[in-house]
């Protein structure tokens, strides 16, 4: 009899060590989750596994969803993988995206908070409307398709107000525009000339903007305007931004300031405004 038992103890065992085994094969074959890793060698010869891109999947889902026309959706992808995921090799690229999305998003007739219609009365000009409503007069332009300053009666107009801040990191080569504390878009420095006596941190704003038309400043009522080269005046003496072939100074010289690529300084000659608030760093 006790023979017995232990005959029948031993079989229900060996029944319960078959069902943990293919329990395990199973999960390894079927139901562990689908990770993909790569394998590189190490100096001496060992395999060690690198950690998966868990931001990956997020990214690929906003392309998606730019493919749809899904701007905003597929933005707010972006930014939740670069929060939760700032590790992923898709960050950078995910950041440029984000740039480009808010940046046609501001200057389309799409809703966004913040954009709204102004109707033109009879008797504003381009600089009352944009003094009134916080923008620029190139925003008004840009986000309207005009090229010359006339209005008309009843005209609706799209504005929106404009409360940037920018910050010049000389240490990324950036210059990181911010919409509160959300990015908003970010450009590389092409090049950089400062003055000796301007260090890293600083804080100022945007005092002046100044478009040119051979050597000669011009406003946005000039027949050229749109075309002309632009720079960006601060309130430290020496730092603007300049066009990267905003060329030589007065004195013959090598101009002063931080240089973006043209069509860059052409989005920040449209987004800043007078008093905009410019942070150096390092």
């Amino acid at each position: 009899m006790a023979r017995f038992k232990f005959l029948i103890a031993f079989l229900a065992l060996l029944v319960c060590g078959g069902g943990v085994a293919g329990a395990y094969f199973y999960w390894k074959k079927f139901a562990q989750p689908e990770i993909v890793v790569n394998r590189h060698i190490s100096g001496k010869g060992g395999n060690t596994l690198e950690r998966p891109d868990l931001g990956k999947r997020h990214f690929d889902a906003a392309i998606s969803l730019l493919k749809d026309g899904e701007l905003v959706s597929a933005r707010d992808r972006l930014v939740y993988l670069m929060r939760y995921f700032p590790e992923s090799a898709t960050c950078d690229e995910a950041r440029r995206i984000v740039g480009e999305v808010n940046m046609d998003l501001l200057l389309s007739k799409i809703p966004t908070p913040g954009k709204a219609e102004h109707r033109v009365r009879r008797g504003e000009a381009l600089v009352t409307i944009a003094n009134r409503n916080e923008t620029s007069i190139d925003y008004i332009m840009r986000a309207n398709g005009k090229t010359s300053e006339f209005i008309f009666p009843d005209e609706p107009l799209t504005v929106y107000p404009l409360h940037f801040r920018i910050e010049i990191s000389l240490g990324k080569g950036t210059i990181t525009v911010f919409d509160g504390e959300a990015l908003f878009k970010e450009y590389p420095l092409l090049d950089r000339n400062l003055p000796a006596d301007i260090k890293a941190p600083a804080a100022t704003t945007v005092s002046e903007r100044v478009a040119w038309h051979g050597d000669q400043p011009v406003n946005f009522t000039h027949p050229a305007y749109m075309s002309c080269a632009k720079w960006i005046r601060t309130g430290k003496i020496g730092l603007f931004i300049r066009q990267n072939d905003s060329g030589a100074d007065g004195g013959g010289g090598r101009p002063y300031g931080v240089m973006v690529a043209n069509a860059d300084l052409e989005e920040l000659f449209t987004i800043l405004r007078v008093g905009s608030k410019v942070e150096l760093v390092k």
